[in-house]
Formats: C-alpha cells, structure tokens, sequence
C-alpha cells in the first residue's frame, strides 16, 4: 500500500483546528502552526526550475512528527 499520497493529502488548517481535541497544549500548537507554515515548495527538472508556490497540505513522510500528525489526521476517519 503507498501512503504517499495519503500523507500529502493533510491540510494544514483542517490538522491545526483538530489538534486541540486531542489536548495539544497552545505552546505546543503555536510550534506546530510555525512549522507548517509558510513552506514553499518548486519542482526541478533537469536544469529548469518552476516558480515556488505555497504549501498548504502535506506532512513529512521522513520524519517521526510527519507521521504523528498524519495519524492525528485520519484518527476520527471511521466517525
């Protein structure tokens, strides 16, 4: 099963208003609302470069916290 596109799919906004149902603290919220924020993101083919462009979805899949968050995201997917 590919679950990268899965991980792409967590909208920001969406993840942030669920993370306090599940007693993230505001420290830890204002943290995790800088860290995704303002990311940009270009796709390079050979030596061509696109313009940057707001990202506003997707976690790490490299990364322990990208997969916490994606777990917070799809926990409520069964209500």
């Amino acid at each position: 099963m590919d679950y990268a596109k899965a991980f792409d799919s967590v909208v920001h906004n969406k993840l942030l208003y669920k993370l306090p149902c599940y007693g993230v603290c505001d420290m830890v919220l204002d943290w995790l609302k800088d860290f995704l924020s303002a990311r940009m993101q270009c796709v390079r083919t050979e030596s061509s470069l696109s313009r940057y462009c707001a990202v506003t979805s997707g976690v790490s899949q490299r990364s322990v916290l990208g997969s916490v968050l994606f777990v917070l995201f799809i926990n409520d997917i069964v209500n």
